[in-house]
């Protein structure tokens, strides 16, 4: 590739909407991570003094489940205008290849540098 050459745009194949919610809502249900968080967290803030258990624990998760909602759809919409933008800016583009390289090139001289025994 020469110098003043950016990488050349690779379009992705159009994808339906609902296979990828599908999916997204897959890859969230079989996260062991979520179980987990609602299992060691949630329990914390249900108290049977105060009514049914059942109950509560729907409406903390209900609560969790739409801030999360708003979070990642903020997340999405921000990083679809700013990936738009990226590509549409061949000098941000060129910019960001030279200081990737420049952080590869610092990690090998680092870790060249650092010798051995100065791992421990």
């Amino acid at each position: 590739m020469l110098r003043d050459q950016t990488a050349p745009s690779v379009t992705a194949k159009p994808r339906k909407l609902g296979r990828m919610f599908y999916e997204g809502m897959l890859v969230n249900l079989l996260n062991p991570k979520t179980a987990l968080f609602f299992l060691a967290f949630l329990p914390q803030f249900v108290d049977p003094a105060i009514g049914p258990v059942s109950i509560q624990v729907i409406v903390l998760g209900s609560i969790f489940a739409g801030v999360a909602v708003v979070s990642d759809s903020v997340y999405a919409l921000l990083t679809g205008s700013m990936g738009r933008w990226i590509q549409s800016h061949a000098r941000f583009l060129s910019i960001q290849r030279w200081f990737s390289g420049g952080v590869y090139i610092a990690l090998g001289l680092a870790t060249a540098l650092a010798g051995p025994g100065r791992s421990k």
